[in-house]
């Protein structure tokens, strides 16, 4: 008989562990204590493990918007989990949850349900706008705090190697969080263009796509220097013509430093034929005045090519007198030193556009580029310009080639493209607020001699263009 109880009694036990292996372990109710709060794209679970050291983990099993099976895992050192993987909102999705022990051994399963947001890669599509730009469009759009995914921006045209029409892709990009604005420049000449958005997971799989018509192609024409007047204070006004430096050369229609080159071809190695402003030309303004309200376009302001030449540098509180100290204050060696890094464009129709607060103005344009040596040179609009030690080919320098070969080479300018909002004005003016550092003084920026700390700056061609009338 106790042979039979004992065995009786292993049965129990081992039947009793079957069903626990079967059934999980219990939890306690605090343990239960779980919330969702729905953000894009998911729902942040919220959960808490008490001081219980039999307590591991907690996992949650879910199918996500492609009907694939997730399974997520939080520990005891946190308190949050993230459930993933939707586009459009839902309500009451299932989610099977489960603790684990320290054996890693899980709980009965608790059923829940939760809800989610719009995900970035439809959110977008909320306040998503397609507008016309200077030769192209333009893509506006924000986005939520949470963001995964690809948009991908197409417009119709004719494909070049079919000859028909076709989706052509004019770039793929990563959703920013808060959102972000696009330009595009198109080489197929178009009078209506429609464009198309598509968004993309970031497991490649296509979340939504827009369609978006009737976006005008805008283009734009170039000022003669007599349909505009220039003004700046005359505090920064430099007019020395031993060294054709003054505001005339601005507007002669000769770019890339042909002035310049011309005059060294000579032997006047100090005749540069450009515009030059300053000292202290920082925040100041510089007024474009159409004399009635225009739409503006874009402002294209030059500068050299690289032309091999050595710009003289002497400090200015020790004067040399083997060198000429005019000519080391105005570069201070560097000729790239006085070109933008930063400087907005803005449009007012207000009474005097010199004292019109900012705030009550238009931003049309911002360029806000680190002036650091390194994103100079790798990235500056001006990188190639007249700097020796900048990324050019020594061997490239133009004062070495012929005439023919200077005209055939492209400009180097800096491209400001104004936002186009339908509104004219009747004055535009730009500010330069800093401008670029060189390899001479200081790799380590903001740190280092300060190569412009006069605030000079310089373009050797601007050039003032407006939406086309008959456009």
């Amino acid at each position: 008989m106790q042979k039979i109880l004992f065995f009786l009694l292993i049965l129990v036990a081992f039947v009793a562990c079957k069903d626990d292996d079967e059934n999980g372990f219990d939890v306690p109710v605090e343990f239960r204590k779980i919330s969702f709060d729905p953000v894009p794209g998911g729902a942040v679970m919220r959960y808490k493990l008490p001081d219980n050291m039999n307590i591991f983990g907690v996992r949650a099993r879910y199918k996500d918007a492609y009907g694939r099976q997730l399974v997520k895992e939080g520990t005891y050192l946190t308190d949050t989990l993230l459930l993933n993987g939707f586009a459009e909102a839902r309500t009451n999705e299932p989610v099977q949850l489960t603790f684990l022990n320290n054996n890693l051994k899980e709980s009965a399963p608790l059923e829940k349900t939760f809800s989610t947001q719009d995900a970035a890669t439809v959110a977008l599509f909320e306040h998503l706008t397609v507008n016309p730009f200077w030769g192209g469009f333009n893509v506006t759009y924000t986005s939520p705090a949470i963001v995964e995914g690809t948009v991908h921006i197409f417009y119709v045209g004719i494909n070049p190697t079919t000859k028909q029409e076709d989706n052509i892709l004019v770039g793929s990009f990563p959703i920013l969080e808060g959102g972000d604005t696009l330009n595009f420049e198109l080489k197929q000449a178009l009078d209506e263009l429609k464009v198309v958005v598509r968004t993309d997971d970031f497991e490649g799989n296509q979340v939504k796509m827009q369609i978006y018509e009737g976006i005008d192609a805008l283009a734009m024409e170039m000022l003669s220097p007599d349909q505009f007047t220039f003004s700046f204070p005359p505090a920064l006004q430099i007019e020395d013509e031993p060294h054709e430096i003054g505001v005339k050369y601005l507007f002669d229609g000769k770019k890339k430093g042909a002035n310049y080159r011309k005059n060294y071809q000579r032997g006047d190695n100090y005749k540069f034929g450009t515009f030059v402003a300053g000292p202290n030309a920082f925040g100041e303004r510089f007024v474009i005045d159409f004399g009635t309200p225009k739409i503006p376009a874009m402002l294209r302001g030059d500068a050299f090519l690289y032309h091999g030449r050595d710009y003289p540098y002497a400090n200015p509180n020790y004067p040399d007198p083997t060198k000429d100290m005019f000519v080391c204050t105005l570069w201070t060696a560097v000729y790239t030193s006085r070109l933008a890094s930063k400087i907005k464009v803005y449009g007012t129709n207000a009474e005097n556009p010199s004292t019109a607060p900012l705030s009550e103005c238009t931003l049309l344009y911002s360029l806000n580029d680190d002036p650091g040596w390194t994103n100079f040179y790798r990235n500056a609009w001006c990188r190639f310009s007249d700097y020796q030690q900048g990324p050019n080919d020594r061997s490239s320098a133009f004062k070495d080639k012929d005439d023919k070969t200077f005209e055939a080479a492209d400009p180097i300018s800096l491209d400001m493209k104004c936002n186009y909002l339908g509104k004219a004005f009747r004055y535009v003016f730009f500010i330069i607020e800093d401008t670029y550092m060189s390899h001479r003084w200081s790799n380590n920026y903001p740190y280092g001699y300060e190569d412009n700390a006069n605030e000079y700056i310089t373009f050797d061609e601007l050039e003032v263009f407006v939406k086309m009338e008959n456009k």
